[in-house]
């Protein structure tokens, strides 16, 4: 290892401000962000040296000690917060184009420019820069021309946001052209192995590498063993191997190849869509963004689905938007799918919402699973449970408005009374009492409701509630919607405020007969520099509420139930084994094939799983608002988010909704258990 470089060997890099602000609010990122980034990378290398084969070697393993020694050398001498040690990497070598220190420096030089003519993959990804700041070191070894380099990348001592060092820069006569990356990873332990091949092999963003029969990618896994990543094909159904293929329309200008195939048996959900077989692959060029049904996702018509839809014009667009001062992307810059807020991007998921929406029905119907009707006594006790359902999700999108922008005046000195009369819950003698932390203040300015629904051609009224204390009344209202979508404020500026203390504007909201069910439009109000967003899902039912019927399916599936917000139908599959042990002791208690709906156990679970389908969903859809602007990175807390959201949900409505479902004697204790006789 060469001896230490001093400071004055120190490059420091720049950042576009608005690059910085924008792609650095997400946080870290993991194995799947990182993979496709350095892989695609290597393809771009192969692609730009003109070779008809090409050779990418990606290992996951310890690093090299006598690296490791060199680097807390040089990162001390060089005072600079750096990562000191790691136990696992991620290296990935290609025999592409290779790089030299001027290739490095023109890379490392300014972090959010676009790149170069040969610059790698980093119109769709973070780029390798990024990748190394989220984790805190990187290092590049390549030959090129005769000359070989070997790069450190760090953080900055100052206020520069990274910086990096050329250890090695001197002529190799004869040196093949070739780059090796290497990634630290900021985790104390890898994936099992068996995991780290599907993450490899049946990543997304990977597909189009792996399926180029002029490239082969080696994995190197952390026991030392070497293979062939290969993707894996479904086998394709013999009797109807495509079910749709052809070009749909998203924009006016915009048009879409669409394939739709059918698997031989179904396909493994997987555990993420960005490692699963199934769903529709969107492609643009040579790269691949995400796998999805759109509005489908979860619905048991889909389990034999695979296919891709390729939409040359995405790159077009993102080209575009990193151009711009202000640009709307149209693929996330964590490269974990595409931005469903960009219009195109809603037009492309309702173009392939009507494409699979004949294909899912089709396919639910194949399925031989039969609807079972209630009878007349339990229909009339569903639209009493219904109305109480419907209730409670219109709460649960509703904003307070009496006193609804303030965040609450001091706690109260009194204990509860619950801690009153339970002396062993008061603190202990000198103990302080624990007290809990402020709400965070409430937006000045947002819609009453912040989710509904409208059919086309259906007029509502909506109302946008102000804060007059920081938007003072007299403000200009500015309103933007999604074609699709007509609104009229009855005030174009902040009215004074009403006797709850804040200001209230009224506007009726009208749906176009064009819009297509199935789509999410937006309308956004701004005033005083605070913007809110009313978002409109567009259904097909006219029903006054978001749930209107409760179908039950005689099928086994892997979900209990299914919400389809579009429809209104909240479908419960009782083919499953917990339905099918509770309809024999049914039988056996003396009810008849048709009164089995009624025998209490039975009810009690078909209503428990119809309702906590519908929480789970209303808690999805508040989550995906609340934290547009903080995803959680660690899944385990998104979906511990998630969960909490319902249970709320359910701890507020769930004893009405069940007195509703069921008979009044289940409450009023005329129900009798019996002793079974031998």
């Amino acid at each position: 290892m060469q001896s230490l470089v001093t400071t004055s060997s120190v490059r420091v890099g720049a950042v576009r401000g608005r690059y910085f602000r924008e792609n650095f609010a997400q946080g870290g990122i993991d194995l799947v962000q990182i993979v496709p980034e350095l892989v695609t990378n290597a393809d771009a290398a192969i692609a730009a040296a003109g070779r008809e084969r090409g050779r990418i070697d990606l290992g996951l393993g310890a690093p090299d000690a006598a690296f490791m020694t060199a680097w807390r050398q040089q990162m001390r001498a060089l005072r600079v917060p750096a990562l000191m040690g790691w136990r696992y990497e991620v290296r990935c070598g290609d025999n592409g184009l290779g790089v030299d220190a001027a290739t490095v420096d023109r890379r490392l030089g300014i972090l959010g420019e676009l790149p170069d003519e040969h610059g790698g993959r980093g119109l769709f990804g973070r780029g390798l820069r990024d990748v190394w700041l989220a984790q805190g070191a990187g290092r590049i070894q390549g030959a090129r021309d005769g000359r070989a380099v070997e790069s450190w990348f760090f953080p900055a001592a100052g206020d520069d946001p990274y910086a990096y060092i050329h250890v090695r820069d001197e002529a190799a006569p004869g040196a093949v052209p070739g780059t090796k990356v290497t990634v630290p990873l900021a985790t104390e332990r890898l994936p099992a192995e068996g995991r780290l091949r599907t993450i490899v092999s049946q990543l997304v963003q990977l597909r189009p590498v792996l399926e180029d029969p002029t490239r082969e990618l080696w994995l190197e896994l952390p026991s030392g063993a070497v293979e062939l990543a290969r993707l894996p094909v479904p086998e394709p159904d013999p009797e109807r191997p495509v079910l749709f293929d052809d070009e749909v329309a998203v924009t006016g200008q915009i048009r879409a190849r669409v394939t739709v195939r059918r698997s031989a048996r179904p396909l493994s959900p997987g555990m993420s869509r960005a490692t699963r077989i199934g769903g529709l692959v969107i492609r643009s060029g040579r790269a691949a963004h995400e796998s999805t049904f759109a509005s489908f996702e979860g619905s048991p018509g889909t389990r034999s689905l695979y296919g891709e839809v390729r939409c040359d014009a995405l790159e077009d667009l993102q080209r575009d938007a990193l151009e711009r001062p202000r640009p709307q992307v149209v693929v996330r810059v964590d490269r974990s799918g595409l931005n469903d807020n960009h219009p195109v991007v809603r037009a492309l998921y309702a173009s392939l919402d009507r494409v699979l929406r004949p294909i899912v029905a089709a396919e639910e119907r194949q399925t031989r699973a039969h609807l079972v009707r209630p009878g007349s006594a339990l229909r009339a006790r569903d639209q009493v449970g219904l109305r109480a359902l419907n209730d409670a999700l219109k709460g649960a999108f509703e904003t307070p408005g009496k006193a609804g922008f303030q965040a609450g005046g001091a706690a109260s000195p009194h204990e509860p009374l619950e801690a009153a009369e339970h002396p062993a819950r008061r603190p202990a003698p000198g103990e302080a009492a624990h007290e809990p932390a402020a709400p965070a203040p409430s937006a000045p300015l947002r819609f009453k409701q912040s989710l509904i629904r409208l059919h086309p051609g259906e007029r509502r009224g909506v109302s946008l509630l102000v804060d007059p204390q920081r938007i003072p009344p007299g403000t200009a209202i500015h309103v933007v919607v999604d074609p699709g979508l007509g609104v009229n404020l009855w005030a174009e500026t902040v009215p004074e405020p009403v006797r709850g203390g804040w200001s209230r504007v009224s506007a009726n909201l009208r749906c176009r007969v064009t819009a297509d069910p199935g789509t999410r439009l937006s309308v956004l109000a701004e005033a005083g520099g605070e913007v809110a967003e009313l978002v409109v899902l567009v259904v097909r039912h006219h029903v006054a509420g978001w749930v209107r019927e409760i179908a039950r399916k005689d099928e086994d599936a892997q979900i209990e139930a299914h919400f389809d917000p579009e429809t209104g139908v909240v479908t419960v599959y009782e083919g499953r084994r917990e339905f099918k042990a509770l309809e024999r002791a049914a039988r056996r208690a003396g009810l008849s094939k048709g009164r089995v709906r009624e025998y209490l156990p039975y009810r009690m679970l078909e209503v428990e799983v119809a309702a906590n389908t519908v929480y789970a969903w209303a808690a999805e859809e508040i989550l995906g608002r609340r934290l547009a602007e903080e995803r959680p990175s660690d899944p385990v807390e998104y979906a511990a988010a998630v969960r909490r959201e319902a249970q709320s949900l359910r701890y507020r409505a769930h004893e009405r909704l069940m007195r509703a479902f069921l008979d009044d004697e289940v409450y009023e204790g005329r129900v009798r258990v019996m002793r079974a006789t031998s």
